[in-house]
């Protein structure tokens, strides 16, 4: 029997147990390698199912709710407690599930990318395989960017070229499949500086591949997020993210606006808006894992992290000034909230409900909403908000009201365009992030970036017109961060600390060691 790779603390660190009749979505199989093209196309659908199970769901939920966007409920069965009363330990199981999913899909792309090499190296192959054997390849790059992404963005602190090469201030960084039980080989954490320069290595590598493959085919560049595989945008998209995080503006800047002028992916139309959250479509959906009815299992369910449909709940509810920040004109307020009549302790509630994500139906398979969309990865609204943010910075300010104002048309009916100037047109950018980007997992790294805290949740909902009393946690109401707040970061997890020696004394400030 060939053995299935599940999960791992760090490339040949800790494996779970696993069904060795069973091969889950997204494994590798470790025995038997690649003999042949059929097995490297069976091995790329894998990293593509991996890739959508870690770009949505809870991955783009929790980070969020740890901010001030979100009020928990007494609907909430506990969840994310910990999150959303500001309590992170290094033994909280879901910061554990944070760090070993993304090395999981490293090891699986370097595994991969070894594999393929090989392959290559031992079989004859035509010409046309070598160039989708290098577009399989440059895709693989970009996974092992994103999943260092994803590392970077939870558990390392903001850029500062003064300060980036301090020692252990990165994530471990691992290149090479080796798959071993002998701990004096995991590696320690990196610096900060050697982070970035992998994960822009990365991307650069997948950039190249896909441009290359794209000379001759084009049907990833499609609208509708490329039928579901990567495209050179897509990697360009990830390039302008981590630039903006990296406070590197002036690529940022560029990056973002190749993308917008490439019109390529531009902005879905107004009245196609709710359709692109529902069902999944929508023109500039940059990248989307593709999923159908038959992987209705695989495919995460959003939805059902704020809000349950039988019977009628709600787990966590945008904050009263999030609510009031969209304008009756605005089609975000239509397409992010609802309202549901809901019970609790005998007292019924009318309660906003935040409804980005309402479930497709292709993934229900029954009469019940499952609560399942595709995950949203790259979308060209980021990119009109990176480029704002990174023109404010540059001093662009006329690019950077251009960039606020084309998407705000896009969303606001009758939108007449506004043009700001200073710290009120920073505030303008701050705000609009939080109104398209809600949900999707960024508001963590944005008030972290911005070193920007806050003094509780607004739970004022009275004046639009809801009586919450008694419904929301108090507790989630009055947590406060500082504008440097070292929760913003999260802890390693402490069975790492435990099974890597390397990472000795090398914990995030706040949490011990």
């Amino acid at each position: 029997m060939k053995k299935i790779l599940l999960s791992l603390f760090l490339a040949g660190s800790l494996l779970t147990s696993c069904d060795m009749d069973t091969t889950p979505d997204g494994s590798i199989q470790l025995e038997g390698g690649i003999q042949k093209m059929a097995d490297v196309k069976a091995q790329r659908n894998g990293l593509y199912s991996a890739l959508r199970s870690r770009c949505g769901g809870s991955y783009t939920a929790l980070s969020d709710l740890q901010t001030d966007i979100f009020i928990g409920t007494m609907q909430n069965g506990n969840y994310y407690t910990a999150f959303t009363n500001g309590n992170l330990q290094s033994n909280d199981g879901d910061i554990l599930g944070f760090w070993t999913a993304p090395y999981s899909g490293i090891m699986q792309v370097n595994y991969f990318l070894e594999a393929v090499e090989k392959f290559n190296k031992e079989f004859e192959t035509t010409d046309e395989q070598k160039a989708e054997l290098a577009r399989f390849e440059a895709e693989a790059y970009f996974m092992r960017a994103y999943y260092n992404y994803m590392l970077m963005y939870y558990f390392c602190g903001n850029y500062d070229a003064a300060t980036a090469n301090t020692a252990a201030t990165g994530i471990p960084i691992v290149t090479k499949y080796i798959p071993s039980e002998l701990r004096d080989t995991y590696p320690g954490r990196s610096t900060l500086a050697e982070t970035y320069t992998q994960i822009e290595k990365d991307i650069d590598a997948a950039i190249s591949g896909l441009e290359a493959w794209e000379v001759n085919d084009k049907s990833a560049l499609n609208a509708m997020g490329g039928g579901g595989y990567l495209n050179s945008y897509a990697a360009k998209a990830l390039k302008s993210r981590v630039a903006l995080m990296k406070g590197d503006y002036a690529t940022a800047e560029n990056v973002s606006k190749e993308i917008i002028e490439s019109q390529m992916f531009p902005l879905t139309a107004f009245d196609e808006y709710e359709n692109m959250w529902k069902n999944d479509t929508g023109d500039e959906l940059i990248f989307q894992p593709y999923g159908d009815a038959s992987q209705r299992g695989s495919v995460p369910a959003p939805g059902s992290i704020y809000f349950g449909v039988s019977p009628a709940t709600v787990g966590w509810v945008p904050s009263a000034n999030v609510l009031a920040s969209y304008s009756n004109y605005d089609i975000r307020l239509y397409a992010f909230t609802a309202e549901m009549d809901v019970n609790y302790n005998g007292t019924a509630y009318l309660s906003p409900v935040f409804y980005k994500y309402p479930g497709n139906t292709t993934f229900n398979s029954g009469n019940t909403n499952a609560q399942k969309n595709l995950p949203k990865p790259f979308r060209t609204a980021e990119q009109y908000l990176i480029l704002a943010e990174a023109a404010y910075n540059l001093g662009h300010e006329a690019d950077a009201n251009d960039a606020l104002n084309e998407l705000r048309a896009a969303r606001i009916m009758n939108y007449q365009d506004s043009r700001y100037s200073g710290v009120a047109l920073m505030e303008q950018i701050k705000t609009e992030r939080v109104k398209e980007l809600i949900g999707e997992g960024f508001r963590l790294g944005d008030l972290r970036r911005w070193k920007q805290g806050f003094d509780g949740r607004d739970g004022n909902y009275a004046k639009a017109g809801y009586d919450l009393d008694g419904f929301l946690i108090n507790m989630a109401m009055d947590i406060k961060y500082t504008s440097t707040d070292y929760r913003y970061v999260w802890p390693i997890p402490s069975a790492e600390m435990v099974v890597n020696p390397q990472l000795k004394g090398q914990q995030n400030p706040g949490y011990g060691n």
